[in-house]
């Protein structure tokens, strides 16, 4: 049952009708920026809240380092924005990176990852592998415990941080002590039952999600783990993992499954099943109470 927060927002908001085609990029682009000002609430202070870059493989990548009270060193969080892979930003998602700090008790670091079409898979990926290894150098300077060190995203970030653990093993390198994965997308092959029980009317369509996949990955295999995490054959050694789904919402399924999985394979895993919440919804605390209590369920798992 949809929670009547949420059903107020999709008869009152979420009502445009689907496009045909294409979406227009500039409005999606704007539209990430409005709903979180319109639904957000007052953003959380913090100790301190300010703007960087780290040099990445195509130029400087911008980042927002968020840092709540408590004496250090603390536990860091690299955050990856969700967006389809096409918008969001590090405004798109300011108040919920607030949260996230305030709640986690940690460092943040949000990463203002290139977009598609104009940057294509790997970009993006690239982009927070170096943002990954610029906390991990920094360490002392940011005043973070290098043994807590994690990753979370939402939906797309989630997606890329999910990623980044298979890269990083791969290669045989070191995992984050957690990784947090919020709706995430994981699967290109946009098949599970979830894309036809939420197909529309619920905020994120299965329509826009494929378009989404199709432009972020531009002809790539849609069975490449680091694109698709879903994909990959073997999931042991990567980080334990608390995993969050919304109950309507097409990428409900695959984030459940790539949970029993990282199960199956022996990494620690906690699924969150979100009742009653659709895809987005944890931007919207200042109008969906049920949208903290669930931010303080999953801060409470991650236990950095």
């Amino acid at each position: 049952m949809i929670d009547p927060a949420i059903r107020q927002l999709l008869d009152s908001y979420f009502t445009a009708p689907e496009e045909s085609g294409a979406p227009d990029i500039a409005k999606l682009r704007a539209a990430a920026v409005d709903a979180p000002r319109l639904f957000g609430g007052a953003p959380p202070a913090l100790a301190d809240v300010r703007d960087a870059t780290v040099a990445g493989p195509a130029g400087p990548v911008p980042i927002r380092i968020y840092r709540p009270s408590g004496e250090g060193p603390l536990p860091l969080v690299l955050y990856a924005h969700g967006g389809g892979w096409v918008a969001g930003s590090l405004d798109s998602h300011d108040t919920l990176c607030r949260v996230l700090a305030n709640r986690l008790s940690a460092i943040l670091v949000a990463v203002d990852y290139r977009l598609a079409p104009e940057h294509v898979y790997p970009a993006a990926l690239d982009d927070v592998e170096a943002v990954w290894r610029w906390v991990r150098r920094e360490a002392r300077t940011l005043g973070s415990d290098a043994q807590r060190h994690a990753v979370a995203g939402d939906s797309s970030g989630g997606n890329l941080v999910a990623a980044l653990t298979l890269r990083l093993s791969a290669r045989g390198e070191p995992q984050p002590a957690r990784q947090l994965l919020l709706y995430p997308a994981l699967d290109a092959g946009s098949a599970a039952a979830s894309y036809r029980e939420f197909a529309s009317g619920y905020n994120l369509t299965g329509a826009q999600m494929r378009w989404f996949w199709d432009v972020y990955r531009a002809g790539s295999p849609t069975n490449d783990p680091q694109l698709a995490p879903l994909a990959a054959r073997d999931l042991t050694g990567l980080a334990p993992a608390v995993v969050a789904v919304a109950e309507a919402d097409v990428l409900r399924d695959e984030g459940a499954a790539y949970a029993g999985r990282l199960a199956a394979a022996g990494v620690p895993t906690e699924l969150i099943r979100c009742t009653g919440m659709i895809h987005g919804f944890l931007r919207w605390t200042g109008a969906v109470p049920a949208a903290r209590a669930w931010i303080d369920t999953i801060a409470a798992a991650v236990r950095l």
